[in-house]
């Protein structure tokens, strides 16, 4: 078994590839939140942080999500915007 964890491997020319895909949903505003805690210290301050988010990641990631729709097209998908209360909203039967 071989597992990958990464950005934007749900696009459908690697769908081939694999057997099982999982997809961790979370808005784009939870993901900006999380980032402010987690990536201050290597960006060196929040507006850093929310300036890279707004300029690049979260259009990136709403490219991704329109062109790929990732939700839409796994095995499995997971509610992750709080983690310490996941849903699983779907699940292979």
């Amino acid at each position: 078994m071989l597992i990958v964890d990464g950005v934007f491997l749900l696009r459908g020319e690697l769908r081939d590839y694999r057997d099982l895909s999982v997809f961790l949903q979370i808005s784009p505003a939870e993901s900006q939140r999380r980032a402010l805690r987690r990536d201050v210290a290597p960006f060196g301050s929040p507006d850093a942080v929310r300036e890279r988010y707004e300029a690049r990641y979260l259009p990136g990631q709403a490219l991704y999500q329109a062109s790929a729709a990732p939700g839409e097209r796994v095995d499995v998908l997971i509610d992750y915007e709080r983690p310490e209360g996941l849903r699983v909203l779907r699940w292979p039967v």
